[in-house]
């Protein structure tokens, strides 16, 4: 299954449009999505869209398989960027969402399903300018239905293995560039992924924002 959808906004008087994609994949593939697409700036001087950057996410539908023999830790097991998440946001008892989870946010979750931010790039010109978070904001509000929390890794991307990516993208992003403490980096993206609501769980490194 593939479906597209497109996102528009003005941020700092930059209009981005998120254009973006929607697959399943594997033998649970009604259950699990995979939502990626492309940011773009439009720029009048040149009558063109350019690159701002790249959004990934993952849908998983937690509520539709209680009535089949898929098992909860299956549905995150499927890919290795939401196998993590499992033993974070799971109580592996019950296969339902922590009960603490509910105290830490303040909210009442109602959601079954879980939606996780996999990874958003910008590149360096466009940093900044609070495109990434706006973009990551609209995002959440097309695709977090019927999710009771939204999920993500706080891990500064220039600490990822060089052999995971397109070198082409990396040298576009100028990892190199930035700063090689890792405590720092990821105390910076904490505190840029808190604007949005996103608490840090104790003991790791996942972030959760109440989806509702």
């Amino acid at each position: 299954m593939s479906n597209t959808a497109t996102i528009s906004r003005t941020v700092s008087d930059v209009h981005i449009q998120f254009n973006s994609s929607t697959s399943t994949w594997g033998e649970i593939e009604d259950y699990a999505t995979c939502i990626e697409g492309t940011i773009t700036a439009w720029e009048e001087m040149r009558d063109e869209d350019t690159l701002v950057g790249k959004l990934r996410l993952f849908y998983l539908d937690m509520g539709a398989i209680l009535e089949t023999n898929i098992s909860v830790f299956d549905l995150f097991d499927i890919r290795s960027e939401t196998a993590p998440f499992y033993s974070a946001l799971i109580d592996t008892e019950t296969g339902d969402l922590r009960s603490d989870l509910e105290k830490m946010l303040g909210e009442y979750i109602f959601g079954l399903n879980v939606l996780i931010v996999d990874r958003l790039e910008i590149l360096p010109e466009f940093r900044g300018k609070n495109i990434g978070l706006e973009c990551l904001r609209l995002c959440l509000q097309q695709y977090a239905r019927g999710c009771g929390v939204v999920a993500l890794k706080c891990f500064p991307l220039q600490f990822e293995g060089a052999e995971l990516d397109d070198p082409a993208w990396r040298r576009k992003m100028q990892f190199g560039k930035l700063s090689r403490d890792h405590k720092r980096g990821s105390a910076k993206l904490k505190k840029y992924y808190a604007s949005l609501g996103f608490k840090v769980l104790p003991g790791t490194d996942i972030m959760v924002a109440f989806a509702g």
